[in-house]
């Protein structure tokens, strides 16, 4: 009788856990996903702030962050946006991008990225991004980020003068649970496929 109720107890204790760690998120900008009108061309913008990044191994030690930003105006294509959150410290800081590149299930593509920038400059559209230190933006077409987020393995290279680093982009939830950048763009996504619809 008591394994019985420890497992439903235990289910429960899990999914309070990991929408604990959602909540915190969402209370420090992490991972919101939010649509608005752009003041300067009537566009509708979706965007989905930067949350974390899994490494290959399950956890997630730089700083780095992912989100994305969509516009109606350009709607076949997708800025990723990177940031790199200054609570975390010890740990390099990607701001020197060079090269961005996406290995969906076996298939590679490289893209570009902009220069670095901060939320000021950027426009700071996407709730929390005062957190940030810096951003930096990678546009690849949309049909690519619905590969990404479809895929059974996605991983992410950012390549820097100082090396690279590699990311499992497929991975919902880091070590300890919490949500990562995947999860908010499955979000941006949603919202996304209404608009198409409507139009």
């Amino acid at each position: 009788m008591i394994g019985m109720t420890s497992k439903p107890l235990f289910g429960l204790a899990v999914a309070f856990a990991l929408s604990g760690c959602t909540t915190l998120d969402h209370l420090t900008g992490h991972g919101v996903v939010t649509q608005r009108t752009s003041g300067f061309d009537n566009a509708t913008l979706v965007e989905a702030s930067p949350n974390a990044l899994a490494n290959v191994d399950g956890t997630w030690t730089e700083p780095l962050e992912l989100g994305a930003r969509w516009s109606s105006a350009t709607p076949d294509s997708v800025a990723l946006v990177m940031g790199w959150d200054p609570g975390i410290t010890g740990t390099s800081v990607f701001s020197d991008t060079r090269a961005f590149f996406i290995n969906i299930d076996g298939r590679v593509s490289q893209y570009s990225a902009g220069q670095p920038g901060s939320p000021s400059v950027a426009g700071g559209g996407a709730a929390g991004s005062n957190r940030l230190y810096g951003i930096n933006e990678i546009v690849i077409p949309y049909t690519v980020l619905e590969q990404m987020t479809a895929a059974r393995d996605c991983r992410i290279r950012i390549q820097t003068s100082n090396g690279y680093r590699d990311f499992d982009f497929t991975r919902q939830h880091a070590s300890g649970g919490k949500p990562t950048a995947i999860v908010a763009i499955n979000e941006l996504m949603a919202k996304v496929a209404v608009l198409r619809h409507k139009a």
